[in-house]
């Protein structure tokens, strides 16, 4: 996650979501930003919707509208105001930047032995990490091994996931195995319309995910794509 990306339509359901998980689900929330510098790119540039009221306030307006004002204002881009938003009350965040190997295992240990959340939201630039990551890469993707020791953890985990290149249904349906076969959890892939995030339960938080991913889909209708792909449930889940 950058700062520059704030306010863009992915905060616009991401925000969304993460509301609907602690209102409806009753998720005790931690999110790790896996905070990057900004890079000068034109990244985070999908604000035209908040032009266009008429068409996109109606999914969720209290979250439309606290974006727009602080665009508007034009107050800096940042994710602070996302953590200071009143919207997002009773959730904590972990807003470091990750400069190397020691902070970010600090900040994982951190998450891995915080009692008071059951659910992890990761937020990395790309995803999940790929074959072809190196050390000057690595800052942009959650590791496998850390996705293991949170789910080992008892906690649930979200994931952020920017699309490859192929095809998005394949992709969603490869990267949902590969979670599945990895770490034996119940696996939900929610589709919206720039990304895809994965939602990877133990066995007893089912049933309170499943009113949120209803209730986050009869509000965004077409914009989020819902699918339980897989299911494999450890003997400790």
């Amino acid at each position: 996650m950058k700062d520059q990306y704030f306010g863009d339509f992915g905060d616009y359901q991401k925000i969304s979501l993460l509301k609907t998980l602690r209102n409806i689900g009753g998720f005790k929330i931690v999110v790790h930003w896996m905070k990057a510098k900004d890079d000068g790119s034109s990244d985070g540039k999908y604000i035209g919707y908040l032009s266009d009221s008429t068409r996109w306030l109606q999914y969720d307006p209290e979250v439309f509208s606290f974006i727009k004002s602080k665009i508007d204002s034009g107050s800096k881009r940042s994710v602070i105001h996302i953590e200071q938003s009143p919207l997002m009350k009773r959730i904590k965040f972990i807003s470091d930047y990750i400069y190397d190997d020691k902070d970010r295992s600090e900040m994982h240990q951190g998450i891995i032995k915080d009692k008071s959340c059951d659910l992890v939201f990761f937020d990395p630039d790309n995803g999940i990490e790929v074959k072809s990551i190196t050390r000057k890469t690595k800052y942009k993707y959650l590791l496998w091994e850390e996705i293991m020791e949170t789910y080992k953890a008892g906690k649930n985990l979200l994931v952020y996931q920017h699309f490859g290149r192929q095809n998005r249904e394949a992709f969603i349906s490869q990267k949902t195995k590969e979670i599945a076969k990895a770490t034996k959890a119940i696996v939900y892939s929610i589709q919206v319309k720039h990304s895809v995030y994965f939602l990877i339960l133990h066995k007893q938080y089912l049933s309170n995910a499943e009113k949120v991913l209803r209730v986050y889909s009869n509000h965004w209708q077409a914009l989020a794509h819902i699918r339980k792909m897989c299911m494999h449930i450890s003997s400790s889940a």
